[in-house]
């Protein structure tokens, strides 16, 4: 392979600012920094990656420092993005910050470098459906429900995106329905939990083919019924 220059690299990205892709090669070296390159090639034959504010799509040098930004070890990306102010030389004992939580930028960045691999798919909501608006077909019944924002989530991730609720369309083999609708009519505080195969249909709604079905009143009674006691006779 070519020696990658710092002026290749500029020329190829059209990026202006040569001091810190000098840094950046010196850094991570050549091998890494072609890697990088290659994704970026990639990611912008794809489509490319939007600004942080979504209101344009980066240049190909923005694309590459999103790469950098994402694939540096904390201690690079130190010193490569974020330069330390007088201060922090004063107090070198003191503990470094944790790293800073990841963008959504920087995990899109790494979309195109990763191999596809494969998993089985469940989803559970955890709701109560309008009754009066279920519908119910000679197989099984169907009902909407809109998914609502997470409570906190672990440190290390990126923010929850701005973006309308997901509503799903969820569908209830009847036999299941039939086991869970008469505790949640019977109960104001029952809630139904469904677990499913999660499907987008062709016109993009999010649809939940439904698994198992149950509710939480049904799962506190199943804990408080006492166990079938065998037959105690006295001989």
């Amino acid at each position: 392979m070519d020696t990658l220059t710092v002026e290749t690299l500029a020329a190829i990205l059209q990026e202006p600012q040569v001091p810190l892709l000098r840094q950046v090669l010196r850094t991570l070296g050549q091998d890494r920094c072609a890697a990088i390159l290659a994704d970026t090639l990639s990611c912008e034959a794809n489509g490319g990656l939007q600004t942080k504010d979504g209101t344009r799509r980066r240049t190909p040098g923005g694309v590459f420092f999103q790469l950098v930004k994402a694939r540096a070890t904390p201690q690079e990306r130190q010193r490569l993005f974020y330069r330390s102010t007088p201060q922090q030389h004063k107090a070198p004992d003191r503990p470094s910050a944790h790293p800073q939580a990841p963008t959504w930028d920087e995990v899109q960045a790494v979309v195109p470098t990763l191999p596809q691999g494969e998993a089985t798919v469940k989803l559970t909501l955890i709701g109560k459906p309008a009754l009066d608006a279920v519908q119910t077909r000679p197989t099984y019944v169907a009902f909407r429900m809109q998914g609502k924002a997470p409570g906190p989530l672990p440190k290390g991730l990126p923010p929850v995106p701005d973006q309308h609720p997901i509503t799903w369309l969820v569908v209830i083999a009847l036999r299941q329905w039939n086991r869970v609708k008469d505790s949640l009519t019977a109960h104001t505080d029952d809630t139904l939990i469904i677990e499913g195969h999660p499907v987008v249909a062709g016109d993009g709604t999010h649809v939940l083919l439904v698994q198992t079905c149950t509710s939480k009143v049904q799962q506190r009674e199943k804990k408080q019924a006492p166990h079938s006691p065998e037959a105690e006779t006295t001989p």
